[in-house]
This record gives structure tokens, C-alpha cells and sequence, in this order.
């Protein structure tokens, strides 16, 4: 849609994304149907093909919608966060979102998998501009010299790659006794490093 939207207009769209989110959250993109999307949404198919120009869109979009909120509530529990918790409020802000919200975490963790191939540069590109907040707080950290100068892309990657491992094997349950330790010694290898 390119003209400006009533509210009601609004509303419906968010509708339309949410009905979305939570088909292709259970089904993947290739199983999730159109009209169950639509009827799920409370709206016909053609009002979905309105604000949706076909169902790669409407993938795109609801991946894109998760991935704002998702980054928007992590990067709020990172704002006032020293550099030495930062590595553990990060991985705690991952697990409390997956634990609140694990059909969104999913989608955002699996929509490269499910993408069509013409839009995975066009997803890598917004999960670069999401890891963006967590960059700048990093390299504020540098210029402060309380963080090392090294490839700060590449550690921001590695960071949110560890963080969201943990929440997709289950192998390691948050309200376990194992939860803490894991946490704790990623912590320790990432801020002080494994050799003596």
C-alpha cells in the first residue's frame, strides 16, 4: 500500500500480519495458506491482496514485523547495561524473549531457511540493520576502551548466533540449574577468554 492508511486500515493489516505470523510460525512458508491466513485474520482473500501483494510479501513482512519487536524488546534491556553484563543480559534477553514469545523467536530464527531465494539478501540486510544497536554499543565500548577493538561485526554475529542456539536446541531448559551454568561460563569464555 503506498497511500497513507486510515486507522482502521491499520488495524486490519496488523490483523492480516498477525494471523500470518502465526501460520507461517507453525507451518513454514510453504505449507501456510492464504485463505486460512485470511480467514483467520477475520478478512476475504481479497482484502489480504490488498496490503499484500502476493504471499512471499506477506512472509517478508511478517518475518520483518517479528524481527522489529524481537530487536526493539532486546536492545531496551541493553540500553543502561555495563560492558561487563553485557554479554550475559544479551543472553538472557534472547531466552525471556523465546520464553514469552517462541513462535516469533522461531520464525525470525528459521525465516532463511524458509525464505524464497530472491529475498535472503534482502533479510540479511535487515538483520544487519537490527544487530546496528547492538554494534553501536560495542564500539561506544571501544572508543571508551572498555571493550577490545577487533571486528566487532563478526563478534556482534557471534553473540546473537550463540544466544539464539541456546534457545532453539531446548536443550537447555531456563528454569534449570543448567541454564545459569551455561550462561555463566559463555560469559566467562567471552569476556575474559579461555587460555590462561
Amino acid at each position: 500500500m503506498f497511500f497513507k492508511m486510515t486507522k482502521n486500515q491499520i488495524e486490519r493489516k496488523l490483523k492480516i500480519l498477525k494471523s500470518a505470523v502465526q501460520s507461517f510460525a507453525a507451518s513454514g512458508f510453504h505449507i501456510s495458506d492464504i485463505d486460512k491466513i485470511a480467514k483467520n485474520a477475520g478478512v476475504g482473500k481479497g482484502t489480504l491482496y490488498r496490503y499484500f501483494q502476493n504471499k512471499e510479501d506477506l512472509f517478508f513482512e511478517s518475518v520483518k514485523y517479528c524481527m522489529d519487536e524481537m530487536y526493539d524488546e532486546i536492545g531496551k534491556k541493553l540500553e543502561n547495561v555495563g560492558y561487563g553484563d553485557f554479554v550475559a543480559v544479551l543472553f538472557d534477553a534472547h531466552m525471556d524473549y523465546y520464553r514469552e514469545h517462541e513462535e516469533t523467536y522461531m520464525l525470525v530464527a528459521n525465516a532463511i531457511l524458509q525464505m524464497p531465494q530472491n529475498s535472503i539478501n534482502f533479510f540479511h540486510e535487515m538483520h544487519r540493520e537490527k544487530m546496528k544497536i547492538i554494534l553501536d554499543k560495542l564500539q561506544s565500548g571501544v572508543e571508551a576502551g572498555k571493550v577490545k577493538n577487533v571486528d566487532l561485526e563478526v563478534l556482534v554475529k557471534m553473540l546473537n548466533l550463540v544466544s539464539q542456539i541456546f534457545c532453539l536446541t531446548k536443550d537447555i531448559s531456563p528454569e534449570s540449574d543448567d541454564y545459569e551454568r551455561v550462561k555463566e561460563t559463555f560469559v566467562n569464555v567471552f569476556n575474559y577468554g579461555l587460555l590462561k
